[in-house]
């Protein structure tokens, strides 16, 4: 009797510790949207405005915040009126491109535009700029395409060694491939400090290890690159030191682009850093 007692006893406990060991994936609380910004001050402000633990309401599996118990109201009380599009996600993202295909990604609440009374937000200034290069187009091939990818999984950030701002994300697209978007990278030491004031050499070096560091923590190596994006201070001068970039990003792929376009980075206005790269790559 002893022994089919502790028998039933054990049965009924794994039982309990599955079921335990499952609760948190039902019990995950919803994403916050946007960051917690207001999506309704885009309109009745025309800026990016941080909305308030207070003023929250739950719409579309998300946690939508606002900055006032008025913008909340409004909200509530027509949020297909108000809500950026593709629930908040990357706009560039759900349009996909060539080697990141549609797939949902964070956003960067600075980076907005509202197009026939509509809000989109895109993962960086950067994408904005090249989202607004085709603005209808992309509004149209994201619309046919968020049927499926508002089923496809959660962008992941990396976190450290990655900056925080851009984020590096680990993006899901259609069939289950995956690919990490490294968030662009200055010439940054451990520190926080600008590495090679003045020194275009030392610095693409810098950031060529950034971009390293962040495809291991992604599971990827710099073999896996299928695409990078390179906005200089002075191209001249980038084309001199080109000798180093295979030894951490490979050799310069078709589709990659090198740019003289500091008004495109704002970092490289007005600033020390002299090179910023972006990386998009397969994650096995």
């Amino acid at each position: 009797m002893a022994g089919h007692f502790g028998r039933w006893w054990f049965s009924v406990a794994s039982a309990f510790f599955v079921l335990l060991a499952a609760a948190p994936g039902r019990c995950e609380e919803a994403r916050l949207a946007i960051s917690g910004y207001d999506p309704v001050a885009y309109f009745t402000e025309r800026k990016p405005v941080l909305g308030q633990h207070e003023f929250e309401y739950k719409w579309h599996n998300a946690r939508w915040r606002f900055a006032s118990l008025a913008h909340r109201d409004m909200f509530a009380g027509d949020p297909d009126r108000y809500a950026p599009q593709y629930d908040g996600y990357c706009s560039g993202g759900v349009t996909g491109g060539p080697f990141a295909g549609p797939h949902k990604d964070t956003v960067d609440p600075e980076a907005w535009a509202i197009v026939d009374d509509r809000l989109y937000l895109t993962h960086t200034r950067n994408s904005l700029e090249r989202w607004r290069a085709n603005t209808a187009g992309n509004i149209e091939q994201a619309g046919q395409n968020w049927s499926n990818v508002k089923n496809l999984a959660e962008p992941v950030i990396v976190g450290s060694p990655c900056r925080d701002q851009p984020p590096t994300v680990v993006v899901t697209v259609e069939g289950g491939a995956r690919r990490v978007i490294v968030g662009a990278q200055l010439a940054v030491g451990k520190d926080g400090q600008v590495v090679g004031k003045g020194d275009l050499r030392a610095q693409i070096e810098q950031v060529g290890k950034n971009i390293g560091a962040c495809l291991e923590a992604a599971g990827a190596t710099p073999s896996d690159i299928l695409l990078t994006r390179t906005y200089v201070a002075d191209i001249a001068a980038f084309s001199e030191n080109s000798e180093i970039r295979p030894r951490y990003l490979g050799f310069e792929l078709p589709d990659s682009t090198t740019v003289e376009a500091p008004k495109l980075s704002p970092k490289l206005a007005g600033t020390d850093f002299l090179v910023e790269i972006e990386v998009v790559a397969a994650v096995n």
